[in-house]
């Protein structure tokens, strides 16, 4: 915090100041006849001029006569002070270590007079630990010859015993599939409870697969039958004609026999026919389907219509099932 340094001057009211007083500036100066008021100094003496002393008093302005100068103090005089001073703050801060390192020592040796307790741990015997040795029990190994893997395993478990499978070819996984052949130790040997059995196994045999049924002939195509050449003719016109369109037997009958047709003989043409009928190369059913659509490419029809078309003797000459097949299988 900075120090105001306030001056205070005695005066005598209307007495002119001696030869001795030192000149001061011009201005205000707290009047210590009346406390709390500064009176006007005009340089060369007090006047009757004083009012309140303001919250910071201006400072005096120092005397201009030389006299009052002060004098420096030499440097082992001001020194005088410092050095004490310094000689004291040093013993207090080496107090203050040598304490607390006499407090440190003074733990420590409280801690050293401590006796540390030592708890041994305490061992006792109990007949829980006599009795881990359980006692050993000698068990007959079972026969199982013969058994599934499954099987045996099941029955060496019931008499205490481990088991161990070994197979000759193959893992040992679905148990069921594998048979017995032999254990060992064998069957009627004395083994500990907890001993491990090695049970050896095979595969069974997979059962025999059936015999493929012996594939059936094909059924054998029917002879080619002698034919004169009338007949051999015959039986290429009725293909052609099977070819190009849908016919009826009747119908096929008269285009190769008619004289405005083939013109072969009837028994030439009857020969032909069933010779296609028996070779399976001609469906009277499937040929009035193909002569129906036929006359509905060509123009439209109702049911009875193209019926009247497929039956009649002036049409296509099918029998009524097989006109009513093919009207059927068009949508009429």
């Amino acid at each position: 915090m900075e120090r105001v340094v306030v001056r205070a001057f005695i005066h005598t009211e209307g007495n002119p100041m001696t030869e001795n007083t030192p000149t001061y500036a011009a201005g205000w100066y707290p009047d210590v006849n009346a406390p709390g008021t500064e009176r006007y100094y005009d340089g060369t003496g007090w006047t009757a001029h004083s009012r309140p002393i303001s919250v910071t008093p201006s400072a005096p302005v120092a005397p201009v006569d030389a006299e009052t100068r002060t004098t420096k103090a030499p440097w082992f005089k001001r020194k005088a002070v410092i050095i004490p001073v310094g000689i004291l703050a040093g013993l207090i801060v080496i107090s203050g270590v040598g304490s607390a390192m006499g407090s440190g020592r003074s733990d420590v040796t409280e801690a050293s007079d401590k006796q540390v307790e030592v708890v041994e741990p305490v061992v006792e015997e109990t007949e829980a630990v006599a009795e881990e040795t359980e006692a050993v029990v000698e068990v007959s190994v079972p026969e199982t010859t013969g058994l599934t893997a499954k099987e045996a395993q099941a029955l060496l478990e019931n008499a205490g015993l481990e088991t161990e499978f070994s197979a000759a070819e193959g893992i040992v996984i679905d148990r069921d599939n594998w048979t017995v052949l032999s254990t060992t130790p064998a069957a009627g040997s004395t083994a500990k409870s907890g001993d491990t059995i090695v049970v050896n196994v095979e595969k069974k045999a997979d059962a025999a697969a059936p015999a493929p049924a012996p594939a059936q002939p094909a059924p054998a195509e029917p002879a080619e039958p002698s034919m004169t050449t009338a007949q051999s003719s015959a039986v290429r016109s009725a293909e052609s004609y099977l070819d190009f369109g849908g016919f009826s037997r009747a119908g096929l009958t008269q285009q190769l026999t008619s004289e405005y047709g083939e013109g072969y003989a009837a028994e030439d043409a009857e020969f032909a026919i069933a010779y296609l009928e028996s070779a399976g190369k001609v469906d009277w059913n499937q040929e009035a389907v193909q002569s129906a659509e036929s006359y509905l490419d060509f123009m439209g029809f109702s049911r009875d219509g193209l019926f009247e078309q497929l039956t009649s003797a002036y049409g296509e000459q099918f029998t009524a099932d097989q006109a009513n097949f093919a009207l059927t299988a068009v949508g009429l």
